[in-house]
C-alpha cells in the first residue's frame, strides 16, 4: 500500500469523477466513531430532487458521494430505483479517511 495524505486522497477521489469509476474508501464516521468501508462513485445525478445543499461540504472537509452498495441493497429489498437512489447519497470526511482503493491501487491515508 502506498502512503498518502488526506489532501492527496481527496484529490484521487475527485479524479474519479470524469470516468464515473467506483472507488472504495475506509473511514471513521464523525458522529459515532465507527469505522466504515464504502464502495462509492462521484457525479451520480439519479434521484436528485433539485435545489442545493444549505451548506458547502468543502467548508467542512466533506466529500459528497453515491453509496453503490446501499443502492443495491435497497433495490434488493424491493425499493424502486428512484427512491433507492435518493437514499444512497452520503458524505465522507476527507480528514477521517483511513484507506482508499482507486483504479486497483490501494492507499493508506496518513493522519495529520
Amino acid at each position: 500500500m502506498k502512503l498518502i495524505n488526506a489532501q492527496t486522497a481527496a484529490q484521487l477521489i475527485e479524479d474519479t469523477r470524469a470516468q464515473g469509476s467506483i472507488f472504495t474508501a475506509t473511514f471513521t464516521k464523525r458522529t459515532t466513531g465507527e469505522v466504515r468501508t464504502m464502495n462509492a462513485r462521484l457525479g451520480v445525478k439519479r434521484g436528485q430532487v433539485g435545489g442545493t445543499l444549505s451548506y458547502d461540504p468543502k467548508a467542512y472537509n466533506l466529500i459528497s458521494v453515491y453509496d453503490v452498495e446501499n443502492a443495491k441493497a435497497m433495490k434488493a429489498l424491493g425499493m424502486d430505483d428512484e427512491t433507492a437512489a435518493k437514499k444512497s447519497y452520503r458524505m465522507i470526511a476527507a480528514d477521517a479517511l483511513i484507506s482508499l482503493t482507486v483504479g486497483g491501487t490501494a492507499y493508506t491515508v496518513e493522519k495529520a
